[in-house]
């Protein structure tokens, strides 16, 4: 079904873009992100959020503008995570690890732009993992490879710049053989872009 949706939505795109101004740039920034911990199963440390991380992204976007609405596919390589109170049970420690994400995200906006610089937007997110560590452990092979998620977020457009401010949030199964727990990584992306054609 996911699959099915994220075709109909290229599907427009292409439609749209036929007819529409069409614009492609590339655009780069940082996140604050934090990662909560949930529904944690037989596991002897118990993992607790304690701060957020900085983070950054760097990729392409391209734009299909039909009146006052508008597609804009992404895609970025970023980097994401947060701080985590890890507490051994057994031995009653507690210690500060960093949960690192290292993906490939391919968002697809929506939205609608006004006041002629002005945006509104929101869409969903395949996040491709390519790394992954809590602490010194790598834990890639026991998450998702691909996971979703969405975004939603304003921008602002001066000239041939894009400002963009948005919310992200990606939920990630951790399953070993002795354990699980669900991982919910959210953060507040900032990021700025030039459209290299079009406009």
């Amino acid at each position: 079904m996911k699959k099915l949706i994220l075709f109909l939505v290229l599907l427009v795109s292409v439609g749209y873009s036929a007819q529409a101004q069409f614009s492609l740039g590339i655009k780069g920034g940082l996140s604050s992100s934090g990662v909560d911990v949930k529904n944690a199963k037989n596991t002897i440390n118990q993992l607790k959020d304690a701060d957020n991380i900085t983070g950054y992204h760097l990729g392409v976007f391209t734009r299909a503008k039909f009146n006052n609405f508008f597609l804009q596919p992404e895609a970025y390589f970023a980097t994401s995570g947060g701080r985590l109170k890890q507490t051994d049970l057994q031995n009653n420690t507690i210690d500060e690890v960093k949960a690192r994400f290292t993906r490939l995200d391919v968002p697809v906006m929506a939205g609608f732009s006004f006041l002629k610089v002005a945006r509104v937007q929101a869409g969903p997110v395949a996040s491709v993992l390519v790394g992954s560590k809590i602490g010194d452990q790598r834990i890639k092979d026991y998450l998702n490879k691909t996971d979703w998620g969405f975004q939603v977020g304003a921008g602002l457009d001066i000239s041939n710049l894009t400002l963009d401010v948005r919310y992200e949030n990606i939920n990630r199964d951790y399953t070993n053989q002795d354990s699980s727990f669900d991982l919910k990584n959210q953060q507040v992306i900032v990021s700025l872009g030039i459209k290299l054609i079009g406009k």
